[in-house]
């Protein structure tokens, strides 16, 4: 019985050491143990610190521009003092104002190439209690336009001012649903109303009579995508604002086409905020 014992035990032991043996000689390495929880943690390389400062100092950087803009955003909307001007160079008028107003005025090279010269130019105007924004459009030639940057106002040639545009998406369902297109606003009677108020006075009764409507819907009906953009263009336009693009069809670079329930506009921002403002009121 030993000897069985004694004997079973060398094998192990061989087998034991041969397999120690071939592990050494294959190269092979004994598994990894696992974590608690069957979970096999990999190990991802950290970003170098240069590359953490550099996008720490990027996002500061466009922080502080974002301030920069809406603060200079926030300059020209706000209302100025009266002035007075008579026969002065235009880009005088400008010097004076971003002295008053604390914000930088910026000449592009735009204006020169194009034979613009602002100090040649003259103006007469009287502005009282209007916006920064309103007086520059009132004193720049039509030929000239502006950006608002962070912290500047560029001035430059009205082509350049629309660039780049911007594209954004606005949903019409709301404005395609069906509503009546009334012809005649209501009207009243003024013979009607007096001898109608002078029986309820007198104890006679009855108002319901008081207004003569004589409405009725017209073209009722579900707006198309089509129409919608025709009164865009119709009310959104530059000739009643130079901040405003031309549209394509009109020889500009803003464009507008519907797809989805959405119409997508490549405009100025100031396009853009007149048509949210726009189809907000046919909502």
């Amino acid at each position: 019985m030993r000897r069985t014992l004694a004997v079973m035990l060398g094998l192990v032991m061989v087998a034991g050491g041969w397999g120690l043996a071939l592990g050494i000689e294959t190269g092979l390495q004994p598994p990894a143990a696992v974590p608690s929880g069957g979970a096999i943690v990999k190990d991802t390389a950290a970003k170098p610190v240069a590359d953490l400062a550099a996008e720490k100092k990027a996002r500061e950087e466009a922080a502080k521009k974002a301030q920069e803009l809406a603060r200079t955003r926030r300059t020209l909307m706000s209302p100025r003092p009266s002035f007075e001007f008579e026969n002065m160079a235009v880009k005088d008028v400008l010097t004076y104002m971003s002295e008053v107003g604390k914000f930088s005025v910026v000449y592009d090279n735009a204006l020169q190439e194009a034979g613009i010269d602002l100090a040649a130019r003259t103006v007469s105007v009287r502005l009282s209690r209007m916006t920064y924004e309103a007086a520059l459009n009132l004193i720049l030639p039509k030929e000239v336009g502006y950006r608002i940057e962070a912290g500047y106002i560029l001035i430059t040639t009205l082509e350049k001012s629309w660039l780049p545009l911007k594209t954004a998406l606005y949903s019409i369902q709301l404005a395609m649903a069906e509503i009546p297109d009334f012809t005649d606003a209501p009207r009243f009677e003024v013979g009607n109303v007096l001898r109608q108020a002078t029986a309820a006075t007198s104890g006679g009764g009855g108002g319901a009579g008081l207004f003569t409507t004589t409405t009725k819907p017209e073209d009722t009906g579900r707006a198309t995508p089509e129409r919608i953009i025709e009164l865009v263009k119709k009310f959104v336009k530059n000739q009643n604002d130079r901040r405003i693009a031309p549209w394509d069809d009109e020889g500009g670079p803003a464009t507008i086409q519907y797809l989805g329930g959405r119409l997508i506009v490549s405009q100025t921002e100031h396009g853009h905020r007149a048509i949210a403002k726009f189809l907000a009121s046919i909502e």
